[in-house]
């Protein structure tokens, strides 16, 4: 939920920072939500939106505790970070962030599938 709420946020703040022009020149979507099979024994999950992105500063700081782009009173700069130890450390999974700025931002969650017959 916490990488979801980012990408309606960024949404928002694209919007608030656009014109009309704009706007229509390149329309605010809602996230695109992919999930696959990448091997037998792993599974992806994407969640990607067209907000504002990131340049390389932000980029390398969002998944460290406290970090946030948000104004005061919006957000504890704890939700990527809290993503991040549930999938990387508690789950043995990757997690990457690609972004640009202008271009929008996506999240790929790369998590190991229980084997079920064990």
């Amino acid at each position: 939920m916490n990488i979801i709420n980012n990408a309606v946020d960024a949404l928002r703040e694209r919007e608030q920072k656009s014109s009309l022009n704009e706007i229509e020149a390149n329309p605010i979507q809602m996230m695109i939500i992919t999930t696959s099979i990448i091997c037998e024994n792993w599974a992806i999950i994407s969640i990607k939106d067209n907000g504002i992105g990131m340049n390389e500063a932000v980029k390398s700081k969002i998944f460290d505790p406290f970090f946030t782009t948000k104004p005061v009173g919006h957000g504890t700069g704890l939700g990527l970070s809290i993503s991040y130890q549930i999938i990387v450390d508690k789950h043995g999974g990757r997690l990457e962030c690609i972004s640009a700025i202008g271009e929008g931002t996506e999240l790929a969650i790369e998590i190991p599938i229980a084997n079920s017959r064990s």
